[in-house]
């Protein structure tokens, strides 16, 4: 009989390992399904021993161990590469390895583990450690590299396995990657049927010749011998961070893998993040001798606009410059599309006391609300964090005022303008409030692309359109208040995307035209932002030259527990900043282990706001 720990894969496991017995002996990595409470749950094992060799150890524990049944054994096993790349990057986010697990294995995957993980798969070939691989150049440069690369692999007989952060992403680089190969990629995203999922897993593990792998975040766990090089597509892309516990950047998890496996590491973006730049070249740029990182985009003709414009003769400021106007005709006249872009929903995304300054708050989680047009007319403030709804007739909730001033120009403020501008236009929308879901957004994309016409879009289009004949970025200059570390690498993004999705010219409005940001990015002057950012930051400390630790929770009485790595306190949150040399940092890993499901933690968050 043996003793044998497990870790749970759950979202809420703890730290600690669970004890069962068995008279299997298990290798380490098996996928078990172990009784817990009264239900029970997939865990992986972690070690098996001779009772015996336990026998003090069980009689202190007070309980009886459960029995792993035979039945519950699955003949399935993760590798111990994966496994600990897992436990690495567990500890870097402060979680436990059961945690993350539930996000690296999604249900799908555990319902049937034995068709994605069959024993017999881990493993893999002795190789040597390589330097990560940077691209940094416009997308059609990128995926010709990404082709050459790929071919280079087959003639070598490894496979590759391309990772990108959205379903919709999959499909593009399919349709992007697959000519001459087609027969040796596939794509798993979990958006198909599970049996459509099982086939897919199980295609690329069966299939003699090397395989071009292409998958979202749920497929990073695929495993093949001859499989050689990572390829983390869009690498710059917010979708790469979850939403909810536990709080990680699939970026980091990927970084220990292929160094656990010794694979190939391969970063792409238009702009690639800060972080990525800055370590490569405090490595030794010329140690990449693969990589090629562009400094300056191509791109079409782009024009940064001074939109601070007198108000009208009715006192209004008016949104669209007579430089947009004109773009905007153009585009009409000649039955283009054209896309302008807002970076917030609603009418105005902020509203403040017109007499004392107050920003109107949510009353149930404080963030700034946002001023909505309701479909049955009126408006009504809606709060973007939680969700909760509040009357548009009310008061400052510090003076008491009637005076509340909406500003800012949100995605419906820009439709209704551009309705009266060109009545006879077809104008859409689309951002969460009009396309919830998937499907709803495609269909409004599918629609604009085939009929031309106008489309407000915030964020959310750069993932359904690719390319458009006229584009214009109508205001950023809310972002810019944003009082936050990484606003001015997240403006420049945004940019750089929207210059490289126009085929004809592109518009940059603001009315701040001082700020420098802008101006690199109209450029696509990637090198000049790149020095500014990075010296910055440098002067005060901020990532990539520290790590952030964000703690939120009601109860701030625990910030005498961290006294020692000198908290900063912001609303509900404890701040802690650390020397990235310095972490993790065992200590403060402990300490932040002991803290209850109340707190959120998060690990070198987007934002510390």
């Amino acid at each position: 009989m043996r003793e044998v720990k497990v870790v749970l894969i759950a979202k809420n496991a703890g730290p600690e390992m669970l004890s069962y017995f068995s008279s299997v002996k298990f290798a380490p990595g098996t996928l078990v399904k172990v009784p817990v409470r009264k239900s029970s749950s997939v865990a992986v094992v972690v070690s098996s021993r001779d009772v015996r060799d336990a026998k003090a150890e069980i009689r202190r524990a007070g309980f009886a161990l459960k029995k792993i049944a035979k039945k519950d054994i699955f003949d399935a096993g993760l590798s111990p590469q994966f496994l600990s790349a897992v436990r690495d990057t567990a500890n870097y986010y402060a979680s436990s390895p059961g945690a993350l697990l539930s996000v690296l294995l999604p249900k799908t995957l555990l319902e049937k583990p034995e068709f994605f993980f069959p024993a017999k798969t881990g493993g893999g070939k002795n190789r040597e450690a390589r330097e990560v691989v940077l691209f940094q150049m416009d997308t059609e440069e990128r995926f010709g590299q990404y082709r050459a690369m790929v071919r280079q692999c087959f003639a070598r007989k490894t496979s590759v396995m391309f990772v990108v952060p959205t379903h919709l992403d999959a499909l593009k680089a399919r349709d992007r990657l697959s000519q001459g190969i087609a027969e040796y990629v596939y794509v798993f995203t979990l958006r198909e049927k599970a049996e459509e999922a099982r086939k897919t897993w199980a295609g690329a593990l069966d299939e003699k010749h090397p395989v071009l792998f292409i998958t979202t975040p749920a497929g990073l766990a695929f495993e093949r011998r001859d499989l050689g090089t990572i390829i983390m597509e869009r690498e710059n892309s917010r979708a790469w961070r979850t939403l909810a516990r536990p709080y990680i950047h699939f970026k980091i998890f990927v970084e220990k893998l292929s160094k656990e496996t010794k694979r190939q590491l391969v970063f792409g973006d238009s702009v690639l993040s800060l972080e990525t730049l800055w370590n490569w070249k405090e490595k030794g740029a010329e140690h990449g001798e693969l990589s090629l990182v562009r400094w300056r985009l191509p791109a079409v003709e782009t024009s940064l606009i001074d939109a601070s414009g007198r108000p009208d003769s009715d006192g209004k400021f008016e949104i669209f410059s007579k430089e947009l106007k004109s773009l905007v005709h153009k585009a009409l006249e000649e039955k283009e599309s054209v896309l302008l872009f807002g970076v917030r929903k609603g009418l105005s995304p902020t509203t403040i006391c017109g007499d004392c300054g107050y920003i109107l708050p949510c009353l149930n989680c404080g963030a700034p609300v946002v001023l909505h047009r309701q479909s049955g007319g009126g408006n009504i403030y809606i709060c973007h964090a939680c969700g909760t709804k509040r009357d548009s007739k009310t008061t400052c909730g510090f003076c008491g005022s009637w005076k509340l001033v909406p500003l800012g120009i949100g995605a419906e403020k820009i439709a209704a303008e551009a309705r009266g501008l060109f009545p006879e236009a077809s104008v859409s929308i689309l951002d969460k409030d009009h396309a919830p879901s998937d499907t709803s957004a495609r269909r409004i994309a599918q629609n604009f692309l085939k009929n031309g016409g106008i489309l407000v879009g915030t964020e959310l289009a750069l993932f359904h359109i690719e390319k458009v004949s006229y584009a214009a970025l109508v205001s950023a200059d809310s972002l810019f208040s944003i009082p936050d570390f990484g606003i001015n690498e997240k403006i420049f993004y945004l940019v750089s995307r929207l210059r490289e999705m126009a085929e004809k010219k592109a518009i940059i409005q603001t009315r701040n035209i001082g700020k420098q940001v802008l101006a690199w990015a109209s450029q696509g002057n990637i090198i000049d932002f790149y020095t500014n950012e990075v010296e910055e930051r440098k002067t005060l400390l901020y990532p990539p030259f520290s790590v952030f630790i964000k703690i939120d929770g009601k109860d701030l009485g625990i910030r005498e527990r961290f006294l020692r790595w000198n908290p900063d306190t912001f609303k509900n949150s404890l701040i802690i900043r650390i020397s990235r040399e310095k972490w993790p940092d065992e200590a403060l890993s402990h300490e932040l282990s002991l803290l209850g499901p109340e707190f959120s933690i998060k690990v070198d968050p987007e934002s510390i706001l």
